[in-house]
């Protein structure tokens, strides 16, 4: 089981494993550029100080000969020479190796007499006349065994007295000296900047974590039950917590809104089951207190089983709406044609027009059809219609029309009738409600509830709008399909 951790210590080590590997990288880049320029460097010594070599011989040469022997004694020239210069005050210098070669390879001079000589091959006095100068990394036994690495540059010289070969060599511990010193200074200094870096990341996480951290205080206090205060999104400054912030303030109020839903769908439906098993209990306990006769018996019966229905009807209702909600109905999809559709439903609801004195008109373009479920979609259009005959004054038209408006198929059912007031548009479609203007009719509040849950679950919308003058009308919405019908 994973240990929790807080976001602060993550973030945290993340960072400085980040930096660790940053810093490593970067390190190791700066070590191989730095040796390689080390090496560089001196091989740009070595030519240099065989440049300077070359023409101090020569001129050491010239006054040697003058003055103290002849051209044949070169290598005594080359040995005082070495003797007298090959000596620095430099501490990279101070491992200079410098020796002077005949043609041959045989050893003039030296300034390292504790390091063993290089046996130079023929082959590689071949090389070397025709390259004049070639650079090699050698090992030189010193008095005691040892090998003594050397970085070493052999450079051919011909003169018009004598030619010789020219060896300058610097020992590769002089070489990578300042290399372990910038070693040394990385390893010291990385776990300083690491800590460091750590500290100063901490620091840096904990203010961005402040408001993070009031989000976090203001669900603790959400905790104790009570009333939720939405939070104030302006107490935090950055975008991420004040989006989170907001979307948590939608949230809630979501949750909010349908606890609140549920809490009157409770209340309404205790109201409307105690009505019924009121009258119920009424009339059974009338008919306990004295024989009533076979007829009156029948009466109370059939009254009973009325109230029985009508509970039924509502617990129905209430099942199907919770099954919409759970998303457990699956929708037989199929190519409608809407005239066809609409004129079979027409024709079911002729009679409860007639018995209210109510005339039915319908209105639609050729050629229109949806995708959806026969079977739901018609309970829907059916309860509209229903709706529609049911509070339309007496000798009054109820329309259906159906059109294609921007791309969708509007269906809209239009009576003359009770008239729902402006302020109690926006509940027409919860679970219970019912209008003021509309008591005398029987009802429950939960056929426009199913409505709304049919049409949306094809994709649609429906909507109402009602006024003195203009009537009231129900506008379903659909995605239609291309074709004729």
């Amino acid at each position: 089981m994973a240990k929790n951790r807080s976001i602060r210590f993550t973030l945290t080590f993340q960072l400085t494993v980040f930096l660790f590997l940053l810093l490593t990288l970067f390190s190791a880049l700066v070590l191989q550029r730095f040796q390689e320029v080390l090496y560089d460097d001196t091989d740009a010594l070595l030519r240099s100080k065989v440049e300077g070599l070359e023409d101090s011989i020569n001129v050491y040469w010239v006054i040697y000969a003058r003055t103290k022997a002849n051209e044949q004694n070169f290598a005594q020239v080359a040995r005082d020479w070495i003797n007298s210069n090959a000596r620095s005050n430099s501490p990279l210098l101070a491992g200079l190796i410098v020796r002077i070669y005949k043609t041959d390879g045989t050893p003039v001079g030296t300034n390292r007499k504790d390091l063993d000589e290089v046996k130079i091959d023929k082959e590689f006095l071949k090389e070397l006349k025709e390259k004049k100068a070639l650079v090699q990394n050698v090992a030189l036994k010193n008095f005691i065994g040892f090998d003594v690495r050397a970085e070493s540059l052999l450079t051919y010289v011909q003169t018009r007295r004598n030619d010789y070969i020219i060896q300058t060599a610097l020992e590769n511990r002089k070489i990578e000296e300042p290399l372990y010193r910038l070693q040394v200074v990385i390893l010291l200094l990385l776990p300083l900047f690491l800590i460091t870096g750590a500290l100063l990341e901490w620091v840096l996480i904990r203010r961005s974590l402040l408001s993070f951290g009031t989000f976090m205080e203001g669900l603790r206090r959400t905790e104790g039950g009570g009333h939720r205060q939405p939070f104030d999104i302006d107490e935090f400054p950055e975008t991420e917590t004040r989006d989170l912030a907001e979307t948590f303030n939608a949230m809630m109020g979501r949750i909010e809104a349908t606890f609140d839903q549920q809490r009157r769908v409770f209340e309404d439906l205790s109201h409307q089951m105690k009505t019924p098993l009121a009258v119920m209990r009424g009339e059974l306990e009338v008919s306990l207190k004295k024989r009533r006769t076979v007829a009156e018996y029948q009466q109370i019966l059939a009254s009973s089983l009325e109230e029985v229905d009508r509970m039924s009807s509502i617990v129905e209702n209430l099942l199907k709406l919770a099954r919409f909600d759970a998303q457990e109905f699956r929708l037989e999809l199929e190519t409608l044609p809407l005239k066809p559709l609409l004129a079979s439903l027409l024709i079911q609801v002729e009679k409860l027009a007639d018995s209210r004195e109510v005339v039915l008109q319908l209105n639609c373009q050729e050629g229109l059809q949806v995708r959806g479920d026969r079977f739901k979609l018609e309970q829907a259009l059916l309860n509209l219609l229903d709706n529609a005959i049911k509070y339309a004054r007496s000798k009054t038209v109820v329309t259906v029309t159906i059109a294609e408006e921007e791309g969708s198929v509007v269906i809209r059912f239009h009576d003359y009738g009770a008239v729902i007031p402006a302020e109690e548009l926006s509940q027409v479609f919860e679970r219970f409600w019912r209008s003021q203007s509309t008591m005398r009719e029987k009802g429950y509040g939960l056929g426009l509830s199913i409505v709304k849950a049919l049409v949306e679950m094809h994709g649609g919308t429906v909507s109402v709008a009602s006024s003195e003058v203009a009537g009231t009308e129900f506008v379903v919405r659909l995605e239609g399909v291309k074709g004729e019908s």
